[in-house]
């Protein structure tokens, strides 16, 4: 399982860098269209549409990271009141529900892409994108994180089996910020503000 926990995370970095990398095209492309209307009177416009898709599947395709650096945003108001046991129930039915929320996604998802390839719909602007393009990419995004979330259900699943609460903890429990950490930053704040005052 160590080699199939090594290509998932391989995978989830690279689309997640291609997401972001998505996304910095768009506010390249936004910008340039904003200099062209302004200085060169030039009627660019097609920012907005790329823009739109860069969005969706940037979003799509950073998901799997996300949730193998426990990076999703949890409301963890009662976990701390409950004793470890309690705690790590909750963690694992956080990890379930957020995996039965991917199917959920893919589910509509797969039929918007399927319906575009069937009506070989394309998008009503200057550049007539073909649909199938972008949902496609969208998709495969909501795809992916949906078999990131499964594969992890897995290994926690055989953790727990296994009695191994650590592995378990990895993988499921929300990262919490270790105290040292917040006086080490609440030291360098103290030592800037008294370098400005």
């Amino acid at each position: 399982m160590i080699g199939l926990e090594r290509i998932v995370a391989a995978v989830s970095l690279w689309m997640a860098r291609a997401g972001g990398l998505l996304l910095l095209l768009a506010s390249a492309l936004i910008s340039f269209e904003i200099l062209a209307r302004k200085f060169f009177a030039l009627p660019f416009s097609v920012g907005n549409e790329l823009s739109g898709y860069a969005l969706a599947i940037g979003a799509s395709w950073s998901f799997a990271y996300a949730l193998l650096h426990r990076a999703h945003v949890r409301v963890d108001v009662l976990r701390g009141l409950f004793p470890p046991l309690g705690r790590t129930i909750l963690d694992v039915l956080a990890l379930i529900s957020l995996g039965a929320l991917a199917l959920v996604l893919c589910w509509p998802a797969w039929g918007t892409v399927e319906t575009s390839l069937q009506l070989g719909a394309r998008e009503n602007t200057p550049l007539g994108t073909p649909l199938i393009v972008p949902q496609g990419l969208w998709l495969a995004g909501l795809l992916w994180f949906a078999f990131v979330c499964l594969e992890q259900c897995v290994l926690v699943l055989m953790a727990l089996l296994r009695g191994d609460n650590q592995t378990v903890e990895r993988l499921s429990a929300p990262v919490a910020a270790e105290a040292t950490e917040v006086e080490e930053a609440v030291a360098k704040a103290e030592t800037r503000l008294q370098g400005v005052l």
